[in-house]
């Protein structure tokens, strides 16, 4: 049996705009990613989910709750569907990283690593959560159709586990940006995902985007 999961990125925030390692940090949505939650509402309402989930972080919830709402679901929030943890310099703009340390961004530039930051949550370990995570919802879940709102480290991590593509490769169909939208089938009798739409963010067609790239406001 095929089970579905629609995995978005939270929409826009002021850490965002701010191009801050925005990983446990939270912050406020901007007035333009309210409206990038809108039309990501319109994008799938007319999707009948089944159930809805959420990092603890309060800008995933608030990206898809006018989706649950729809539904007449309240969103289960999960710490395992969390952001990379930047450690010391979780909050901080990428300027005020890059005075202490500026190796952090060139390996990120170079490879699309993150790493040498104290303290830090290893990308390794952000997959190994997410892939755990997304199998343990897939498997209480079989058959269903499923609504994630997650982070862009995270979700990246995720889908490149599945597809076993190295995070050097690749690099701008992966990157999430802000409200994108991946699904992603779970066959449990194989026991394997697959990516149907990977990226997906033409429910932005015509919105002047303030950001440039993922990366860049991570």
């Amino acid at each position: 049996m095929k089970t579905k999961l629609y995995i978005v990125r939270h929409t826009q925030t002021t850490g965002n705009i701010d191009k801050r390692l925005t990983g446990r940090t939270d912050y406020d949505l901007t007035e333009e990613g309210i409206i990038y939650a809108d039309r990501l509402t319109e994008k799938l309402s007319k999707v009948k989910f089944d159930i809805a989930y959420s990092s603890t972080s309060a800008r995933t919830g608030k990206t898809i709750k006018k989706l649950a709402d729809l539904n007449n679901l309240n969103i289960i929030e999960d710490e395992d569907l969390c952001e990379m943890n930047f450690g010391a310099y979780d909050g901080m703009t990428w300027d005020e990283v890059n005075k202490i340390n500026p190796r952090v961004k060139q390996i990120q530039d170079k490879i699309n690593h993150i790493c040498e930051i104290p303290d830090q949550e290893s990308m390794e370990d952000v997959t190994k959560r997410m892939y755990k995570k997304m199998l343990e919802i897939a498997h209480e879940n079989i058959g269903k159709t499923i609504l994630i709102c997650s982070h862009g480290v995270a979700i990246e991590a995720f889908l490149r586990q599945i597809t076993r593509i190295p995070f050097s490769e690749n690099r701008e169909e992966y990157s999430q940006k802000n409200t994108s939208l991946n699904i992603v089938e779970y066959d449990d009798e194989e026991g394997k995902f697959e990516i149907k739409v990977l990226n997906d963010i033409s429910h932005l067609k015509n919105i002047k985007e303030k950001e440039s790239s993922s990366h860049e406001e991570r």
